[in-house]
């Protein structure tokens, strides 16, 4: 049983729990008066409480360092709006990185968000996709604007260097503008139009997304393969420039020096000697002819010098070599170079043989003299070169024969700017000739003819085939720079010669060459960087506040035959009591008014 005190506390609590409910109504109609209560039968709400979310969706819920994350598990309103705040805190250090990388970035207008607790994380997820979405696509263009400025830098590298050239050729100019004017550097600068390497870029007005990144991409491959042509390009033009301007300012200064006399032309050395390669090399004892002493020394000389020995008195003959059709030899260690001479078709009617001798002296000429045997009888003026211009000779047996032409090709292995043609006479021609295109100057002695055949001389005979000088039965061709030289042409007489005598070079073809005007044309590459521009989102997130609701009663059912409510608490005695009396006072009142 429950004692007093017991019992007001449980009346206490029972009132409290009555008008917390406000579920009773007194009413005095019909019959039976009785205390009724809305019978309820309804799902709890349930108390809003902290969500407890698993350390691994805690931490997809925060700006990972390395990326925005594209979406979350499970969020509450505060976490979704943090992980929205967060992520656009993020993607707004990536705008200012890009911006510093020339990527144009517009942010879209501020787009206002509800969220509730039943669509925090879908919404949340939906916003990180485009702040995703948004910010691969801005560190795509960063990186592309990132290669494509350092694309930009080669590029200027590339034109500093050709800038460097053109400085380097002003320079020189001014250095020498008080010198005389045959030492003042002639350079000419040409500054043309800017060749444009740019390529075709793919729109980006409409892209989002991987379209977007695509295309971005693609943009900034087709700058750096342009970039990479117009670098390779202005490259090898600052290269062909480097070496003009280089070998002019070189030419100047052997010019000036005196040095480039020594590398235009070629001189016989105290060192020089004479090999075979195709020709037969002879000693010079053979014995050839029934004249003298029947060597083969002998017959060059006679044929060479004359019978009266007065003729081309600087030949020798310890270098003769027998010319089977065609044959070359190799004068070594001139003063620059070696020189290959090949000697082929000679004409010397029913010769026995065909020979050259080849000499020099210390600082002039090569020299040679073709002459062939014979086996017969024969007449003319006179042995050597000048046969036919005394007469009382003739013979036969083993003798000399006419020599009436021959084709020569000189090479050169060092470079030259000079060659000189020697000892042209006694109504001799050279044609034919190759090689000798483009010299600049073209000087010849004054017994010298130029004509559309060639360069010819009348009768007499002089001695000049190794001379050190342009004499008068000389021609010499001048170009501007040095080169590894071949010459090739014909030499013919009209006379009934026993031989034709010729030199090259000498120490007049080494004279100094003044440099020819240069014109330096400087052409830049440029390339127009393709335009990055996008634009990113930017939310503002609302929460819906909760409204907090009462602990829910789930049942409460109200019985005239039952005077207890069944609250999941039992009643005590004194609801009960109460319960009865009311009931008791209804029917009182009903007998009363019968």
């Amino acid at each position: 049983m429950y004692t007093q005190q017991k019992r007001k506390e449980s009346r206490a609590s029972n009132v409290k729990l009555l008008a917390m409910a406000g579920a009773f109504t007194v009413i005095g109609l019909g019959t039976n008066a009785v205390i009724q209560a809305d019978e309820v039968d309804q799902a709890p709400i349930p108390v809003e409480e902290t969500e407890k979310v698993s350390s691994d969706t805690t931490e997809t819920t925060k700006t990972q360092d390395a990326e925005i994350p594209a979406s979350v598990d499970m969020v509450t309103q505060e976490q979704a709006v943090s992980t929205i705040n967060d992520a656009q805190e993020k993607l707004a250090e990536e705008v200012d990185a890009a911006k510093k990388s020339d990527v144009v970035v517009n942010q879209s207008d501020t787009e206002k968000v509800t969220i509730n607790d039943q669509n925090a994380t879908e919404k949340t997820n939906a916003m990180l996709k485009e702040l995703n979405d948004a910010s691969l696509s801005v560190n795509e263009a960063k990186e592309a604007m990132d290669i494509i400025h350092a694309d930009q830098e080669a590029l200027q590298e590339s034109t500093s260097k050709m800038e460097t050239v053109r400085k380097d050729a002003l320079s020189l100019i001014e250095q020498n503008k008080n010198k005389a004017a045959n030492l003042q550097a002639k350079i000419v600068i040409s500054d043309l139009p800017d060749k444009d390497y740019t390529p075709e870029y793919v729109s980006l007005e409409g892209l989002t997304g991987q379209a977007l990144r695509d295309a971005i991409h693609q943009n900034q491959l087709a700058y750096s393969s342009a970039i990479s042509q117009a670098i390779a390009d202005q490259d090898h033009l600052t290269a062909n420039l480097r070496q003009q301007l280089e070998a002019y300012r070189q030419a100047l200064a052997d010019y000036e020096s005196g040095e480039s006399a020594k590398k235009s032309g070629i001189q016989w050395t105290n060192n020089t000697t004479v090999v075979a390669e195709t020709a037969q090399k002879m000693t010079g004892n053979e014995n050839v002819v029934d004249f003298a002493s029947g060597s083969l020394k002998d017959a060059a000389r006679y044929a060479i010098q004359s019978n009266a020995l007065n003729q081309n008195t600087d030949a020798q003959f310890n270098n003769i070599f027998k010319i089977n059709g065609s044959g070359s030899v190799l004068i070594r260690n001139t003063s620059n170079g070696d020189v290959r001479l090949t000697f082929s078709n000679i004409k010397a009617p029913s010769n026995t043989g065909t020979y050259v001798a080849i000499w020099g002296k210390n600082n002039g000429a090569i020299a040679w003299g073709v002459f062939a045997t014979y086996s017969g009888t024969g007449s003319g003026g006179n042995t050597g070169e000048g046969g036919n211009t005394s007469g009382g000779w003739s013979g036969s047996g083993r003798i000399l024969d006419f020599v009436r032409s021959y084709d020569y090709k000189v090479e050169t292995t060092g470079e030259v700017a000079t060659f000189t043609f020697n000892d042209i006479d006694n109504d001799q021609l050279i044609s034919n000739l190759g090689g000798v295109e483009g010299a600049k100057n073209v000087e010849k002695g004054k017994n010298v003819t130029q004509s559309s055949a060639g360069y010819s001389a009348g009768s007499g005979d002089v001695s000049q085939s190794s001379g050190n000088i342009l004499d008068s039965n000389s021609v010499r061709w001048t170009w501007s720079q040095t080169a590894k030289r071949t010459f090739i042409g014909s030499h013919s007489t009209s006379g009934n010669n026993s031989s034709i005598v010729a030199g090259i070079f000498g120490e007049d073809s080494m004279i100094a060459i003044q440099p020819e005007e240069i014109e330096l044309s400087f052409k830049k590459g440029v390339v127009t960087p393709p335009k990055i521009e996008l634009s990113v989102p930017n939310y503002e997130v609302k929460k819906t506040p909760t409204i907090e609701q009462p602990p829910t009663i789930s049942k409460i059912k109200t019985s005239t035959k039952n005077t207890t409510v069944d609250t999941g608490v039992e009643m005590d005695l004194f609801m009960s009591e109460m319960m009865t009396a009311l009931a008791a006072l209804g029917g009182v009142l009903i007998k009363k008014r019968i």
